[in-house]
């Protein structure tokens, strides 16, 4: 995996070679959040099947994926620092499309609950690496479009899960059980999670066709192109006011945003009588095209502000998405009807997802180059141990201790107040220091 893919002597990449690449990743992200989110659709199914409560569902969707999905993406960070990241990437797309599939062949909450693990396990592979590689492969004036554009996988991936996974999920209901041979009778839940396994190997094949860009100028008193993690930490822990106001606000968003896309699907069949297709195309669509849109924008704002000399500018979109998203997001699952709720989800994403390009390239700009793919694996990590841990479970277990189990809307409510509210203001805490680093690690690399 190291050698010619880590030669910093290589070409750098050309435009062509350096947007296939932001696209086949994108791609690769869309499949991760797919194979992420279906099981949203399928909740009352696999409960009936299973024998289980909604908190044991919460522990499906966030805990047992990110258990190891935080653990593990620290090292693939490191790793990334050092080989082939598209190879890196090309094996977490295998082996989560397997662990996908072994899902769809789980016949009790404990054989499910592992393979989630495993589906957590290979995605952690993913945006380290890619993070790494497409910081390296384009200049830092387009790096907020240009992870605007790959974490279009969250909320195209999300959208897809939901729509297609919708139409998936009531078609196979409405064809039967399927018999397989060795495997025997499969449920409708999990043929769905066969179906959606199913495109991983050629999305790895996809992943192997990009060419590794250039590693940056090899650290001048050690001569590596990596450095020691007890080196990345001290470096945090120097900056510690830059990094925990991007930790921070991007995983009590992320609260928000797990509870949204994990429980949204269920409220709306419990509350407004809608079925899992029709549902998921509601959230779906407006994950697919508000959120899309705000991710978009947020970015490009970002860039803007960049070109204007504002160091600060992607924390700064931050901040003010916090403000912004706070109250809409708040009111949406309290509306009394279908319409009402869909006038204010609609701009609730779109405003959220204006800072998730945003908070990654901050990451990424505040970072010696040396260090991108361990302290971007980092974020990832904080990000799921906050927001998908705590993310899937604080509506359920809110709903259950607070509310006897019968609000499911107010507790929603009340998760995405705490969790839109702090994170602005923890991204207003760390955007003074955070201009600062930026500004002077942009001297660094000017000067390489």
């Amino acid at each position: 995996m190291t050698e010619p893919d880590a030669n910093p002597a290589a070409q750098p990449l050309t435009s062509r070679q350096a947007n296939y690449a932001l696209i086949v990743f994108l791609l690769a992200y869309v499949l991760s959040f797919v194979d992420r989110q279906i099981l949203a659709l399928m909740v009352d199914p696999i409960k009936a099947d299973l024998g289980i409560n909604d908190v044991q569902i919460g522990l499906l969707q966030g805990f047992a994926f990110a258990v190891l999905y935080a653990v593990m993406g620290l090292p693939f960070g490191m790793l990334a620092d050092r080989v082939s990241r598209r190879k890196i990437i090309a094996a977490g797309v295998i082996f989560w499309s397997l662990a996908t599939a072994l899902c769809g062949l789980a016949r009790s909450f404990a054989t499910l609950f592992v393979a989630r693990i495993g589906v957590g396990v290979g995605e952690a592979a993913l945006s380290p690496a890619a993070h790494s590689f497409l910081s390296s492969a384009f200049p830092r004036e387009k790096l907020g479009r240009t992870m605007a554009i790959y974490n279009l996988g969250v909320t195209g991936g999300t959208g897809i899960a939901l729509i297609i996974g919708g139409a998936v999920v009531q078609l196979i209901a409405s064809s039967g059980n399927v018999h397989l041979p060795v495997f025997g009778e499969l449920r409708a839940w999990q043929t769905a999670f066969l179906v959606v396994a199913a495109p991983g190997l050629i999305l790895a094949l996809m992943v192997l066709a990009t060419k590794e860009p250039p590693r940056p100028p090899a650290n001048k008193d050690t001569g590596k192109h990596s450095v020691p993690l007890r080196e990345v930490f001290r470096y945090i822990w120097t900056n510690k006011r830059t990094y925990l106001g991007i930790y921070l606000s991007a995983g009590m968003f992320g609260i928000f945003g797990y509870s949204l896309a994990g429980w949204y699907p269920t409220l709306l069949q419990r509350d407004f009588g809608l079925d899992a297709g029709q549902a998921g195309t509601l959230i779906g669509l407006a994950y697919a095209i508000m959120g899309s849109l705000g991710l978009i924008c947020g970015g490009s704002l970002a860039d803007r502000l960049t070109k204007k000399g504002y160091f600060d500018s992607n924390q700064r979109v931050v901040a003010w998405v916090g403000a912004a998203v706070v109250i809409p997001a708040t009111l949406t699952p309290l509306m009394p009807n279908l319409t009402l709720f869909t006038l204010l989800l609609l701009p609730s994403i779109f405003l959220f997802y204006n800072f998730f390009g945003c908070s990654i390239a901050a990451v990424q700009l505040a970072s010696p180059v040396t260090m991108r793919g361990t302290n971007s694996a980092i974020y990832l990590m904080i990000n799921s141990f906050i927001g998908l841990s705590v993310g899937s479970v604080a509506a359920p277990l809110t709903n259950k201790y607070v509310f006897g189990d019968t609000n499911l809307a107010m507790a929603l409510a009340v998760v995405t107040a705490i969790g839109c509210g702090s994170a602005g203001l923890f991204a207003l805490w760390g955007l003074k220091p955070y201009g600062k680093l930026a500004e002077k690690q942009a001297a660094v690399m000017a000067q390489q």
